[in-house]
């Protein structure tokens, strides 16, 4: 585990290190050098994982790969989609209770991590604060962003302390996000 707030540090390819041919089971994650315990864990109250899947501006990518394949999942998932939505319907919807936040489209970590919801609108992690705060209270345990150069969108999320982040270090080409996704 590489702990560490420097972004430069984080875009290494960590991957590529001598280590990992030596160690081949081995594997790397970054995390922040500060973290602490969620106080609670909440126990969910059906047995289905709550998904809030986010599909932002589309422009130049194919997300329908994405939405078959969460479409496709076990009958103990529930899966809400968000196409392209407006900043208030995000907003609204992730006060609820959700397992998984999962987005996919195009992101920037210009701006302090930024999300494209749609052709005119783009938001900054912070401008979610209330709302992801709520959502990390009643659950939210994982917070996928299956767009490019994400680093950006960590620093927000672990200010709020939810459990896990998965972002994209860098510009990646679609069917290599679509692979990632499956």
């Amino acid at each position: 585990i590489i702990e560490t707030n420097d972004n430069l540090l984080r875009r290494l390819p960590w991957h590529l290190w001598k280590f990992f041919e030596d160690y081949s089971k081995a594997e790397v994650a970054l995390s922040a050098p500060e973290y602490q315990q969620p106080n609670h864990l909440l126990k969910r109250k059906s047995g289905a994982v709550k998904i809030l899947a986010v599909f932002g501006d589309r422009t130049g990518i194919d997300l329908e790969q994405d939405r078959m394949f969460l479409s496709q999942l076990s009958h103990r998932v529930k899966t809400k989609f968000l196409v392209e939505p407006k900043p208030g319907d995000l907003d609204d919807q992730l006060r609820q209770d959700w397992d998984i936040l999962f987005f996919a489209g195009h992101s920037s970590s210009q701006e302090q991590g930024l999300i494209q919801l749609n052709s005119t609108d783009s938001l900054t992690l912070a401008q979610l604060r209330h709302a992801l705060k709520k959502a990390i209270s009643r659950g939210l345990k994982l917070a996928i962003f299956n767009s490019c150069d994400g680093l950006g969108l960590v620093q927000p999320l672990e200010d709020l302390h939810i459990p896990q982040v998965i972002v994209m270090r860098e510009p990646v080409p679609d069917a290599i996000a679509q692979a990632f996704l499956k």
